[in-house]
This record gives C-alpha cells, sequence and structure tokens, in this order.
C-alpha cells in the first residue's frame, strides 16, 4: 500500500496491491472511503444533486468522525472500474468499506462481484436520492450484495455508512 496523508491528516491511497487483502491480517480498526466515478468534480458538478461539499472536503470531515469513534480512515477515489475492484480486494484485509460506487452502482457486474468477495463489510452509498433521478439510476447491482445502503442523506450519509461499518464489523467480530 502506497498512501500519503495531507496537512488535514486524510490519507489517500495511491496505490494497493489487491492480494495483501488476501495475505495481510485483517485491521478491524482501518475503514476505506471508495468513492468512484467523476466523485472528484463533487463541489463543481452538478450541485442541485449533489451539493457543493467538495471531495476533499468529505474526506476532512469523515476522517474527523473517525478518529471521534476511534478508528482510522483511508480514502482512494478512481474513475475506473477496474482499481475500484483492486481497492476492494485489498480492503478484505480492512474493518470495511464505505462505497460510493457513483455511476457503476448502475450496471458493473464485475463491481457487484467484488463486493460480493470482499470478507470486509461494504456500505453503499449514494449523496443523491436516485430513485427521485432518472430512471437508470434506479437499479443498483452492488446494493444486493453490500452489507448496508444508504441514499438520499446527502454527504451526512458518509457519516451514516462508516457508524454503520463499524457496527457490521463488530457483530461480524463476535
Amino acid at each position: 500500500m502506497v498512501s500519503t496523508t495531507d496537512a488535514h491528516g486524510v490519507t489517500r491511497l495511491s496505490q494497493v496491491d489487491p492480494s495483501d487483502g488476501k495475505t495481510l491480517p485483517r485491521d478491524p480498526k482501518t475503514f476505506l472511503l471508495l468513492s468512484g466515478p467523476n466523485h472528484n468534480l463533487f463541489g463543481e458538478r452538478d450541485p442541485k444533486q449533489y451539493g457543493t461539499t467538495t471531495l476533499a472536503e468529505i474526506e476532512e470531515n469523515l476522517t474527523k468522525v473517525a478518529l471521534s469513534l476511534g478508528v482510522k480512515l483511508v480514502c482512494a477515489q478512481t474513475n475506473m472500474e477496474g482499481e475500484m475492484i483492486n481497492l476492494l480486494h485489498y480492503a478484505r484485509c480492512l474493518g470495511g468499506v464505505v462505497m460510493n460506487p457513483g455511476a457503476f452502482a448502475h450496471y458493473s457486474y464485475a463491481l457487484h462481484d467484488a463486493v460480493d468477495a470482499t470478507t470486509a463489510p461494504v456500505i453503499e452509498v449514494h449523496i443523491s436520492n436516485i430513485y427521485a433521478r432518472e430512471e437508470f439510476r434506479h437499479k443498483s447491482v452492488t446494493a444486493r450484495v453490500a452489507s448496508g445502503y444508504i441514499a438520499g442523506a446527502g454527504i451526512f450519509g458518509y457519516e451514516l455508512g462508516l457508524r454503520c461499518a463499524i457496527e457490521r464489523m463488530k457483530e461480524q467480530s463476535a
């Protein structure tokens, strides 16, 4: 794993070895915030749907929440489906994942299979209410295999997702 930590305390993954998810011991105190395609444009792209908060601000806020809950957050954003799958494979050695797959949720069966294979709990989060949007967004092929699903709560959904992932991890460990 290659990561950097910025001045705000946000740790971002820049490179992972997906096989580490199988070989490294599980770290139940580290969670991944996994952001999908176009999320690097949060704050400027379609503010009616996604608001004006940037991804960096979401990551910073959720990092603070994680610390207050006694866990560590690492963040990754990708516009590439294969990279998202590699990050999920890597996350098998983490406590859990808060994932906003973006448009991949609506058609990526490869992402579905990666979520299904991830032994750590994966909570799917969408900022907007996908059922109040275009018809093609009404279906999530990944939600079926996620450990939890949150949509339409705005950026607060990320905090709910993290709290849910922590609880699901505790349930797995019991």
